[in-house]
């Protein structure tokens, strides 16, 4: 099994999850739900870096991921394009993705106006360490859903995306399993009961 088909086998897990997150910031609080589909998985891989690739640039998102999951499209495949080397960064931290969000690290809003980051549209920026480089996740509205969708997933590159972006307090967040319905408390800062 190669590592995208890996990465593509844990993402699996998070379609059965949603997170419901709650933040802090200048005395207001801001709650949303971040949820996964199957579509999703092309984007954080970096599939679509592949411009040179027909396959992965047009089939339909859904089914690239499931001919990854199946072993019928490979990283050897993706691996003949000449942006392979734009795409290849991404999969080291995507196999983590469930633990980097249930962990606790920074998350900021996110401000696409500022000058140097014009060409990521997203509403929030987590920030999180693995294999000690920075990973950037950025997170906006799922089109046409009132929830939040993972947009892009990227180590820390030249640029440092959380300059001038403003922090918030993670005051809860909870891991919900959609097939049980029960939820697992992963931080609430607003108890210390829980």
């Amino acid at each position: 099994m190669d590592l995208l088909q890996q990465c593509a086998l844990k993402f699996e897990r998070l379609l059965f999850f949603e997170y419901i997150i709650l933040l802090g910031r200048k005395g207001k609080t801001t709650e949303f739900v971040l949820s996964f589909e199957q579509s999703d998985f092309h984007h954080l891989a970096g599939l679509h870096k592949l411009k040179d690739n027909v396959r992965f640039q047009t089939g339909k998102r859904e089914q690239i991921y499931r001919e990854i999951l199946a072993g019928q499209l490979t990283l050897s495949q993706a691996g003949r394009s000449a942006f392979f080397h734009e795409m290849s960064p991404r999969l080291a931290p995507l196999i983590n993705l469930e633990s980097f969000l249930d962990s606790n690290k920074t998350i900021f809003h996110y401000n696409s106006k500022l000058p140097s980051f014009f060409s990521i549209k997203a509403d929030y920026l987590l920030e999180n360490i693995d294999h000690d480089i920075p990973v950037y996740l950025f997170l906006s509205q799922r089109s046409g859903k009132s929830t939040q969708v993972c947009r892009t997933f990227f180590p820390k590159g030249r640029i440092d995306y959380t300059l001038g972006q403003p922090r918030c307090t993670l005051l809860c967040k909870e891991k919900r399993n959609l097939s049980s319905g029960k939820t697992e408390i992963l931080y609430n800062r607003l108890s210390k009961n829980l």
